[in-house]
């Protein structure tokens, strides 16, 4: 009698331990990392006009001392007006201003820290006709 009680206090305890480390799995903190959800150009675009910024939008505020957006040209070489900035008014917003580009391929490189202190990267393509 005594050891169906010890296995079933192991049981329980074992579900309880169990329904913890679920619950902290999915919590918003244990998944919170600065993710891409949008971009102006988007992604593979082929653009008419050159654009005049790149703006990234993400699904939780950058910190603006660790996250970056690097435009290149097909060439390889640095073709952003200075340093991406987060936007004042909407912190998931992180911009880079451009100069005027030529047609070409560029290709954008990103990296965005959030609250939590992940580092996220990213990259993708579009093209000026």
């Amino acid at each position: 009698m005594k050891r169906l009680h010890t296995l079933a206090s192991t049981a329980a305890m074992a579900a309880t331990l169990a329904a913890f480390v679920a619950g902290v799995l999915a919590s918003p903190l244990a998944l919170a990392h600065a993710a891409l959800k949008s971009s102006q150009p988007a992604a593979n675009a082929v653009l008419e006009h050159a654009p005049r910024d790149i703006q990234l939008t993400f699904n939780e505020k950058v910190e603006p001392a660790f996250s970056s957006i690097v435009l290149q040209d097909a060439g390889g070489k640095d073709v952003g007006a200075g340093k991406a900035q987060v936007d004042a008014g909407n912190p998931l917003l992180m911009k880079l201003e451009l100069p005027a580009l030529a047609s070409g391929a560029y290709s954008v490189r990103w990296v965005a820290v959030g609250p939590d202190g992940h580092r996220r990267t990213g990259q993708f393509g579009f093209t000026v006709k």
